[in-house]
């Protein structure tokens, strides 16, 4: 099943991250598609008058770390998608085409549950699946 993300207010806000217009512009890319993008193709649409490829990065990282954006790496290469959600979950992405799926259950919320019983604080996971699609794998 194909997944829209639902828009937050504020996601910036809410991530404690300030609300700059570069943040805002690979936001914006980001959330107008549900292919991974990579940094190049990121900043191609964003344009160099808005914030330059390093400053891209930069951003990229930013948004990882506040868990607004999810990285994946194919065939050696990352890539991007957007993570403005109102719950967690995980996409499966096509190595060939670059399609992604929503996969809206996450069977590891139950470990990270377990490891906060045991006293860890700060918790977080990444898991990517890849694979080839139907029309891919033909």
């Amino acid at each position: 099943m194909r997944h829209s993300h639902a828009q937050v207010a504020n996601p910036l806000k809410e991530s404690g991250l300030k609300s700059t217009p570069g943040r805002r512009a690979v936001l914006q890319v980001l959330g107008k598609t549900s292919s991974p993008l990579s940094p190049e193709q990121i900043h191609a649409k964003v344009g160099s008058e808005v914030c330059d490829r390093a400053t891209v990065y930069r951003i990229l990282d930013s948004l990882n770390e506040a868990g607004l954006l999810q990285r994946v790496s194919l065939k050696g290469k990352t890539f991007y998608l957007s993570e403005q959600s109102d719950h967690h979950h995980h996409h499966i992405v096509c190595r060939e085409c670059h399609s992604t799926v929503c996969l809206d259950e996450c069977l590891i919320s139950p470990l990270e549950k377990k490891a906060r019983q045991l006293g860890f604080q700060d918790i977080h996971h990444s898991l990517q699946l890849t694979g080839l699609c139907s029309k891919c794998a033909i």
